[in-house]
Formats: C-alpha cells, sequence, structure tokens
C-alpha cells in the first residue's frame, strides 16, 4: 500500500510503535491499536510506522470492508493469502461459512507463526469495524495466542466522525465487537489519533502548496480545520499554493468535508467526474476497462488524469487490471451523495449487470426506486439458498432488504423477523440486538415473541425470555413451535428449572427427525432431567439414544451427543468413561472445523480432569472454556470456566491466578446467577481447603445450607460440593453442631447413591462416612471406614487421588490424639507422597511440616517447591511433554504455536536444572 507523500508529525505515536516493533522483532509480541475518526491518519500512521528497517520486517496487510462484512472468513482469508511466503497447496486452511472459528484460528495460528519463523512480521487489519464477525472471532482466539512470535499486530479502527457531515456517518457498527480481539493480548498499545498541531499543519500546507504561510494563514487553516489531515488534504488540493499564502485573500473553507469534495468534483472535467461517480457507485477498487464502461466513456486515459490530479482517487497501475477506487470512504460517501437520485438508480442498474452474483445484489437494491415484491421474493429466495451454505449473516440481510422492498407490513415483518432469527440461530447477539427495537415494532405474534424472548435470554433476562417463549411454545405453527420450543428449553436450563425444561422439550424431541439439532434438543432433555433429578435420570435418556461404546468409534455425526453424555457421566462419577467423552469430543472438534464448541463441555472436562488429579490439564482445559465463552459469546459459561481454572491452581499452589480467578468468577455469576450461581462458593471453599481454614471454608459454604440455593445446579453436579461440604461440616476443629452433622449425613446420602456404579467414589464416600464418624466421636466406625477406603481399588483415570490423600492425612491427625506418633508418621508420610505426586504444593507443605514435628530427622523431597517454581503454562507445557508428546501435538492440545511451546520448555529446562525429556518424565511425577 502506497505511503502518504506529505506525511507529517505523529512523533510520540511513532516511537511508541516503534519501540512495540523493537520487542516483537525481540519474540515478545504486541498488538497495536490505533483509534480516530475517519481521515484523521490511522492508516498512514501505520504505513509510516511499519516502513523499511534493519530489523527487515516483513508485512501482511488486510483491510475490511463494510460491504464484505457479510462474507464469513473474508479477513482472514486476506491474511492467509497475503502472509509472506504463504504456501499451502493441499492444506490450505479450510475457511468454509460454516467452520468454526476455533479450528479456523488454529490454523491461522499456524500460518502466521510459520511466516515469521524467516524474521518479524506485522499483521495489520485496517479498518477493523467492518471485519466480519466470524474473522473476528477466530482473530481474538489468535490474538490471545501470541506468547513468544515475533509478531506485532497492528489494528486501526474508526471512531464516529465528527466533521464528514453534519450528521452521523450511516452504518458504523454500534456494539463495538471487534473489542474482543484485544481481550486477552499480552501486551497491548491503545492509541487514539487527534487532529494535527498548528506546527504540524503548517508543515502539511508547506509540502502540500510549495510554499511556507504566515502564522496568521496556519492559524486560519488550523482553526477551520482543527488539523484534520484529510480535509487539510482536501482544502490544499482546492485552494492552491497562492491563495493559502496571501493572509489577506479569504480561505474557502466550507463547512463541511461533503461540501468540500463536492466542490472539487464539480470543477472536474465532465467525463472525469462521470467516472469518479462510477467508482463511487462500484465502491470497490475496480478494473478502469469496467468503471470505464460504467461511466459510459470513449477515452478513458483523459479522464482519469484528470480525476487523479483532483486528489480523490487511488490507482495501481502495476497491477495487470490496474485498479481504482476512491481515496478515502468518507470522499466516497460525500461523491456518492451528490450524485442525483435517477443518476445513481441507473448506474446501480448497469453495475449489476457487471458485478459478480453477491455484489449484483447490492447493486439491484440500490437501484429500486420504489417497493418491488417481486425482488423482494428473489432476495427471500435467495437468504434461503445462503442459508443452505452457513451463510446466516449473508442470509440476514437479504432478508432486511426484501423486508425494506416489501409493499405490505405483514410481508416487510415477516422479513425482518425472518433476519433476526437468522441471526440468533448463529447467536450473533450483538447484530440481533440491532434489530431488537424494529422487531418490537412490529405486529404482535408469536413468532416475533419467539425472537424476542430468545434474545432476552442470551442477553440474561430469563424471566422475560420465559414469558415471550411460553406461548410460542405451544403454536400450531409447526416451525415457529419447534424453534421456540428448543430455545425455551435452553432458558429453563439457564434457570435451572429442569422440570420446566423437560416438559417443553419431550415434545420436541419426538417430533424432530435425526439431525444435529436432534441432537442438541435430545441433550438438552437429559441436562434438563438431570437438574430435575440427578445426573443419573439424564443418563438414562443418553442410553436411549443408542451412543455406541467404544467412543471413538462413535459415527461422527453423533458427535453432539458426547457432549452431554460426558457431561452427565462427570456429574455421576464415573469420570474416566465421561472424560472419555469429552475429550473425544474436543479431538474431534480441532480436526473438524464444523463442530461447534461449547463451553459447557470444556469446563466438565476440566472438571473432570480436576477431580482425577490432572490439574494441569485441567487449567488447560478451562483456558479452553473461557475462550468459547467469551469469543463465540456463551456469557454463562465465564463463571464456571473461571472457577475450575482457580480450583486447579489453588491446589497446585499458584494463589495469585486462582484468586485472579476467583474474582472474575464471581463477578461473572451475577449475569446468570442461577446457574452459575454454586461455582464461584465451591472455588472459594477450595481456596480456604488449601490453607487448612475450616472456619472460612464453612463461611465460604454458608449459601449451601439455604435449600433455596441453586438447588438444579446442586442435583446436576453433586460432586463439585457434596465432598467440599461434608468436609467442612465434619472438621472437629471447629466443634460440629448438631445441625452441621445432619446436614453432612444429608449431603453424604447424595454421594452413597451414586457411589455404587460409580468407581471413582469408592474411595471418597468412605473417606467421608469416616469424617462424619469421628466427628460423632465414633473413633471405632471412622477407623473401620477409613480402612475400608484404602482397601478400594485406584482405577487408573477414575478416582479421586486428593481424597485418597485427605483420607491417609486424617487417619494421621486420629493418631497423634492417640499418642500413636509411627502410625501418624506412616500415614502423614503416605499423605505427603501422594500430595507430591500430585503436585498439591499447599498439601504438601503442610503434611511435611506436621511430619517433621513427629520426625524431626527425615528427610523429604523438595518435590513441593518444584510444583509452584513453574508458572501455570509452563507446567502445563512440561507435563504434556513429560508425557511423551512433540512440540507440534503439544501445541495443537494448547492452542499455542510450536514456537511457543520452545519457550516454555527452554525455561522449563532452566528453572528445574534438566536437560533432556527423559529428565523431565523422571521428575513429572512430583512437578
Amino acid at each position: 500500500m502506497a505511503q502518504e507523500a506529505d506525511f507529517v508529525g505523529r512523533l510520540q505515536e511513532l516511537e511508541a510503535i516503534g519501540r512495540c516493533r523493537a520487542e516483537a522483532a525481540l519474540g515478545m509480541p504486541w498488538m497495536v491499536v490505533v483509534e480516530g475518526e475517519p481521515g484523521i491518519g490511522k492508516t498512514a500512521l501505520a504505513q509510516r510506522a511499519l516502513a523499511a528497517g534493519p530489523d527487515m520486517l516483513k508485512i501482511c496487510w488486510s483491510a475490511c470492508d463494510r460491504s464484505e462484512q457479510d462474507y464469513p472468513y473474508g479477513v482472514v482469508d486476506q491474511i492467509l493469502s497475503r502472509l509472506p511466503g504463504a504456501e499451502f497447496g493441499a492444506q490450505r486452511p479450510a475457511t468454509a461459512p460454516t467452520s468454526s472459528p476455533f479450528a479456523v484460528g488454529t490454523d491461522l495460528l499456524t500460518a502466521l507463526a510459520g511466516a515469521a519463523e524467516s524474521g518479524p512480521l506485522a499483521v495489520v487489519i485496517d479498518d477493523i469495524p467492518w471485519a466480519d464477525e466470524e474473522s473476528l472471532k477466530a482473530l481474538s482466539f489468535v490474538l490471545r495466542r501470541l506468547y513468544s512470535e515475533p509478531i506485532l499486530t497492528v489494528i486501526t479502527a474508526r471512531t464516529q466522525d465528527t466533521r464528514a457531515s453534519a450528521t452521523a456517518e450511516p452504518g458504523v457498527p454500534a456494539h463495538g465487537g471487534w473489542h474482543t480481539v484485544t481481550r486477552g493480548a499480552a501486551r497491548v498499545l491503545p492509541l487514539r489519533l487527534i487532529g494535527l498541531s498548528r506546527e504540524e499543519t503548517a508543515q502539511m500546507a508547506a509540502a502540500g502548496s510549495g510554499a511556507a504561510l504566515s502564522q496568521q494563514a496556519v492559524g486560519r487553516l488550523w482553526e477551520h480545520t482543527a488539523g484534520h489531515p484529510l480535509y487539510l488534504r482536501s482544502l490544499l488540493a482546492e485552494a492552491g499554493p497562492q491563495a493559502l499564502a496571501n493572509p489577506a485573500r479569504p480561505l474557502p473553507v466550507p463547512s463541511t468535508l461533503n461540501e468540500l469534495v463536492r466542490r472539487t468534483l464539480n470543477r472536474l472535467p465532465a467525463e472525469a467526474c462521470r467516472l469518479v461517480q462510477a467508482l463511487a457507485v462500484l465502491d470497490t477498487a475496480t478494473p478502469l476497462a469496467t468503471a470505464a464502461r460504467l461511466a459510459g466513456l470513449t477515452d478513458a486515459t483523459a479522464a482519469l488524469d484528470a480525476a487523479l490530479a483532483g486528489g480523490l482517487l487511488q490507482w495501481q497501475p502495476e497491477h495487470p487490471t490496474t485498479p481504482l477506487r476512491i481515496h478515502h470512504q468518507l470522499q466516497r460517501d460525500a461523491i456518492y451523495q451528490a450524485i442525483s437520485p435517477t443518476h445513481r438508480h441507473a448506474l446501480h442498474a448497469a453495475a449489476a449487470t457487471m458485478a459478480d452474483p453477491d455484489r449484483a445484489w447490492d447493486h439491484l437494491v440500490a437501484a429500486a426506486v420504489t417497493t418491488d415484491p417481486e425482488l423482494a421474493d428473489r432476495l427471500s429466495a435467495e437468504a434461503t439458498r445462503q442459508t443452505a451454505q452457513g451463510r446466516h449473516h449473508r442470509a440476514a440481510t437479504l432478508q432486511l432488504w426484501a423486508a425494506d422492498l416489501s409493499s405490505t407490513r405483514d410481508t416487510r415483518e415477516h422479513h425482518l423477523i425472518t433476519a433476526a432469527t437468522h441471526l440468533l440461530l448463529v447467536q450473533a447477539l450483538a447484530r440481533a440486538q440491532t434489530l431488537r427495537e424494529a422487531v418490537e415494532s412490529c405486529a404482535p405474534t408469536l413468532k416475533r415473541d419467539a425472537v424476542l424472548g430468545y434474545m432476552a435470554g442470551l442477553a440474561g433476562d430469563l424471566a422475560t425470555a420465559d414469558r415471550l417463549l411460553a406461548p410460542a411454545a405451544e403454536t400450531a405453527d409447526p416451525a415457529t413451535r419447534e424453534i421456540a420450543a428448543t430455545w425455551l428449553g435452553f432458558v429453563h436450563i439457564l434457570r435451572t428449572d429442569g422440570r420446566k425444561g423437560a416438559a417443553v422439550l419431550y415434545p420436541v424431541v419426538g417430533r424432530l427427525p435425526s439431525s444435529t439439532a436432534a441432537h442438541y434438543a435430545r441433550g438438552a432433555l437429559a441436562l434438563s432431567l438431570g437438574l430435575a433429578d440427578g445426573p443419573l435420570a439424564g443418563l438414562v435418556v443418553m442410553a436411549e439414544s443408542g451412543l455406541s461404546e467404544p467412543t471413538d468409534q462413535l459415527a461422527h455425526t453423533n458427535s453432539p451427543l458426547l457432549m452431554f453424555r460426558g457431561l452427565l457421566r462427570v456429574c455421576a462419577g464415573v469420570l474416566g468413561a465421561g472424560i472419555d467423552d469429552l475429550a473425544t469430543l474436543a479431538a474431534r472438534q480441532r480436526a473438524d472445523s464444523n463442530l461447534s464448541s461449547f463451553s459447557s463441555a470444556l469446563f466438565t472436562l476440566s472438571l473432570g480432569r480436576y477431580l482425577t488429579g490432572r490439574w494441569a490439564e485441567a487449567a488447560v482445559s478451562a483456558d479452553h472454556a473461557l475462550m468459547v465463552a467469551e469469543t463465540v459469546g456463551q456469557p454463562w459459561g465465564l463463571a464456571p470456566s473461571h472457577a475450575v481454572a482457580a480450583m486447579a491452581y489453588t491446589q497446585q499452589g499458584h494463589h495469585e491466578q486462582a484468586a485472579s480467578h476467583l474474582v472474575a468468577s464471581r463477578k461473572s455469576a451475577d449475569w446468570f446467577p442461577e446457574y452459575d450461581g454454586l461455582f464461584p462458593v465451591v472455588a472459594a471453599a477450595v481456596a480456604a481447603q488449601a490453607r487448612a481454614d475450616w472456619p472460612a471454608m464453612r463461611e465460604a459454604l454458608q449459601p449451601l445450607n439455604d435449600p433455596a440455593f441453586a438447588p438444579g445446579m446442586r442435583r446436576l453436579r453433586p460432586l463439585l460440593w457434596t465432598a467440599l461440604y461434608v468436609e467442612a461440616l465434619t472438621a472437629t476443629d471447629v466443634r460440629p453442631t448438631p445441625d452441621d452433622l445432619r446436614n453432612a449425613e444429608t449431603a453424604l446420602a447424595v454421594i452413597d447413591r451414586l457411589a455404587s456404579g460409580a468407581p471413582a467414589l469408592a474411595a471418597t464416600h468412605r473417606w467421608l462416612h469416616g469424617r462424619l464418624a469421628a466427628a460423632r466421636g465414633d473413633t471405632e466406625t471412622a477407623l473401620q471406614y477409613y480402612r475400608e477406603g484404602l482397601e478400594t481399588p485406584s482405577h487408573d483415570g477414575d478416582d479421586i487421588p486428593l481424597h485418597r490423600a485427605f483420607l491417609h492425612h486424617d487417619l494421621a491427625r486420629h493418631f497423634v490424639t492417640v499418642s500413636s506418633p509411627d502410625a501418624a508418621a506412616r500415614h502423614l508420610e503416605q499423605a505427603h507422597n501422594a500430595y507430591t505426586a500430585l503436585g498439591a504444593a499447599p498439601h504438601a507443605q503442610r503434611a511435611a511440616h506436621e511430619l517433621t514435628s513427629l520426625r524431626p530427622t527425615i528427610v523429604l523431597s523438595g518435590a513441593s517447591e518444584l510444583a509452584t517454581a513453574l508458572t501455570e503454562r509452563e507446567h502445563a507445557v512440561a507435563q504434556l511433554a513429560a508425557d511423551g508428546l512433540t512440540n507440534n501435538e503439544i501445541a495443537r492440545t494448547l492452542f499455542v504455536s510450536p514456537k511457543t511451546v520452545e519457550y516454555h520448555l527452554s525455561h522449563v529446562y532452566t528453572k528445574l536444572r534438566l536437560t533432556s525429556r527423559r529428565q523431565l518424565r523422571d521428575v513429572s511425577g512430583i512437578m
């Protein structure tokens, strides 16, 4: 992209970007976000800052276009095609409209890291508010996964223009969805551009006119333009050096940039003016021959010369098609508005015959001068075709155009509500919400209420969602009834009202043919029954789905069912099989770009790994769940994901990270309190448990004393809270009351009902029975339960090893109280070894302290220190490397680049004083 010849000023901004560029070249990725009103010089600043330098920076430039927002992964495709040395061949990343943003993002991350292998890379995303939503999701995923790659990301974003015209610029997205791209990036430099200073205005005037201006002339020029570069450039092109240099001569400064552009246009020769108008209508880079044909020109070269002299066009003569376009979007808008309506419609009608099929619809709509029911029907039919291809955003746009062209209120509202439905089906809530007011103004119908109800539900207003969706779910219209019932079932799940959810979903499951939608409806029904009667009830429904075993042989079309079966299995304590279901689903999602990701599956996978003592993997899965919840738009998944991450980090002794996630979990739970409220309560109890602070643990779990607190989630996820609750209430340090013991017994009965079918709970429920007996003073019964717990076999991958370690620790405390120091020391040492093998640093340190008080001469390993020597990311990489994964396999698992894996491994080797993977495997059991 050519640089502005008259670029001046911005020295502080250039210096700041230069520092980011230098650090990025050294492997510390930076993101620079340049905001400002249109024409203020954002793109010019990026061009100047990325100019040639000693670091041999390669540049990949992508430009977002408002006319391309409906085309999924358009911006990602630009980046992939323009990456330096991009040679994908048969491995070209898939960016089909239905592709998962995480699959696309994973491929994009690999491509970016590969392009940066040979030297630093700058990726520019120009005018990001116009990016398509799918690209934004993929970029949100990628840009938070850059850790050690020599990559500088530069984003430009327009804020509302105040000078282009008297009214706001039409079409600027108001929802600010592009900001998700910046969240989670490690290093972000925000820059907000304003007008040039008086001195910089003088420099631009001198460069543009060839003459130095007096202070008085500069002052007048600066006051009229506020230093706005595009405004200045347009004025300098119009006024000429003499008018500018003569302070006695009034400057021809109009009130708006629109007026100035129109005056420039009016001074052009007729054929040049027609060429510029044709380009304004085409509104994209266009070959000179095509623009000349639309303008009806016989001598395109002469017209081009005059138009270029007017400063309104960009031309690329070095390109084979010599494409042209208006220099800036603001100038294009001003030119377009200056064309008479009759001529504008005629140009669009002619352009429709020249454009590709997709863009032809845009021109046909713009050419319409009145309502056109026939064109509206054609647009609706095209929307149906686009929907079949997974292009829901484009289908919504076509339906909105059909609404505008409809001649009756009924048909207009039908198209409008259909457009909103398309967006809601892909959870494009930000764009759907922009239609909310228009949908509310439609005549009351059940279809309208279904749309408004689902909008309310996704926004967290579950009561309104229930009120609007319930009647729509009972209508005689099958299409409205089935979609409303499915949406209502989802709302009932978020309200944790399992019985209502089951009641509304049973008929849907019976009516839907076998399909992905039917799988999700059946899964939601199973989840509803789990909320009503516990996870075993939900598993009965899943058994009726006919899922085959083993999991890896399950038909690919049935993959969505793995989410619900795996979730319910983990909830029921069938940990090994549940983790297998969910891990298989996650692997399929990585391999198949068309499989959607859901935060509930990932945070449940994280919880399963947490319970089985695989805390590094649990933290990784929680991180994935957070990415899905934030990127795709599933806010109900934030609190659980943060909570499980907090629990995993707590047990490893990473207290700072754990505290941060706990704060985020509490904050996020406010959106969907019925669904999410239990999670931060449990995470806070785990934090107290790691400190052996029983009063704090009781305090954290206090809400559980109220039967009305989260009853549905307590029924669905008993393993999340029951063991903690019993442990806290039976801590003899705080003298349990009779009510405490009764509550503990009630909670323990929940585990007893699950234990017969869940090998993972064999030791757990005996340990807890032993604690309850000890709290009642029944030492003999307590010891019997403890011994039975020690004798239960441990099933690899289907056990809760922390509870086994607690069992030894409790036995040691018992023997201390009965003055049996040898027995106490023996069990303390076994507890310490178990804690050490798990990497449970806080518990290991406490056991070591207690053990040395009994045996002052005992020598213990420094394993607990190893557990906290590594950061959470280093710990995850080290564990996967110790498990035998290659760097590329680790990168795919953690959604990072191989270079980031190398970076973290080098730190692991340095901190642990190791030199090889073999040595890493030797210490992996004590990390």
